[in-house]
């Protein structure tokens, strides 16, 4: 009797995957350091029971009506607006994602991403490459950046990478406060105007959803204190790209580090010319560790379905 197949989007280490062991037949096309593109999923899903997708899948009607032996989708990521969960529902397909698995990587990356935007790391790094330093000379005055100790640091949204992101913050001496959907009794918390005009940088970590889309806005933007640094750790759609980019061609923003795109990986090209902007391509999550720990967390997690029993991580 032929094993139960699932289409794995990204080629990985068979280790990452031990859990399906002898349980399914791995269907995993090998793109080098891509995914699977979307025209070769939909060529071979269609007797898969199973996908397992690094949130780069986009799980939607078409390849559903491709897809009809497909009982279970995990995404070995945090997010899962990348899932139709409507229509999933509807079908009766298992849904679920690794809510743990990135926190830690994420709240690195963003302590790494406040640190290069307000010290000018980046731009510094760009300035010695150009060979310009010996022509210069030092230029102190230049390169002053702003220290983070008894500085404000706004969060939006407090989940478990914002409670890391906290913890690595006090570290450096910061003032951590945040705002939620939920008002509660924490007393770092504050409701989102307040947060706006304290904060000295803020980092966005909201999950995308209907409410969310395009919160940090014209209007948002035009709250924040003059000076301030915005950083994009969430979804790219999040933000309205276009009002940051114009608050940062105003000085309105002190700088900006994004981390997701409206529209990536297409990115505004106006960002590329901008010397208080960091831009790196959606990589908060990517560390050896936390993305061999997520695909063994999804690849258990259809394991535990096909097996039967209960799930872990269930979304559906």
């Amino acid at each position: 009797m032929s094993l139960p197949r699932v289409f794995v989007t990204v080629h990985v280490p068979l280790e990452h995957l031990s859990p399906l062991a002898g349980l399914a037949e791995i269907v995993m096309p090998d793109y080098g350091m891509s995914a699977a593109p979307r025209a070769k999923v939909l060529e071979q899903i269609g007797n898969c029971v199973g996908v397992l997708s690094q949130g780069d899948l986009r799980v939607d009607a078409e390849l559903l009506k491709v897809a009809t032996s497909l009982r279970i989708v995990a995404n070995a990521a945090m997010g899962i607006d990348n899932l139709d969960l409507t229509e999933l529902r509807r079908l009766g397909i298992a849904a679920s994602h690794t809510p743990d698995a990135f926190a830690e990587s994420t709240a690195d990356h963003a302590m790494g991403l406040l640190l290069a935007v307000t010290r000018r790391t980046v731009e510094g790094d760009r300035f010695i490459r150009t060979g310009d330093w010996p022509k210069r000379g030092r230029e102190p005055l230049r390169w002053e950046g702003m220290l983070l100790r008894g500085k404000i640091l706004g969060l939006l949204g407090y989940g478990r990478i914002g409670q890391r992101v906290e913890l690595r913050a006090k570290a450096f001496g910061m003032q951590v406060i945040h705002t939620k959907l939920t008002p509660h009794s924490h007393p770092g918390y504050r409701p989102i105007d307040q947060l706006l005009s304290e904060a000295d940088a803020i980092i966005i970590l909201v999950p995308l959803t209907e409410r969310t889309f395009h919160l940090v806005n014209e209007s948002f933007l035009s709250r924040m204190k003059s000076g301030a640094y915005l950083l994009n750790l969430a979804r790219g759609k999040v933000m309205d790209e276009s009002a940051v980019v114009d608050a940062l061609r105003t000085g309105h923003l002190g700088g900006a580090a994004l981390d997701v795109f409206e529209a990536e990986p297409v990115v505004n090209e106006a960002l590329f010319t901008m010397e208080n902007v960091v831009l790196t391509p959606h990589v908060g999550g990517a560390t050896h560790e936390e993305r061999r720990r997520g695909r063994l967390e999804a690849s258990g997690e259809i394991a535990r379905f096909l097996r039967g029993e209960e799930r872990l991580f269930s979304i559906l």
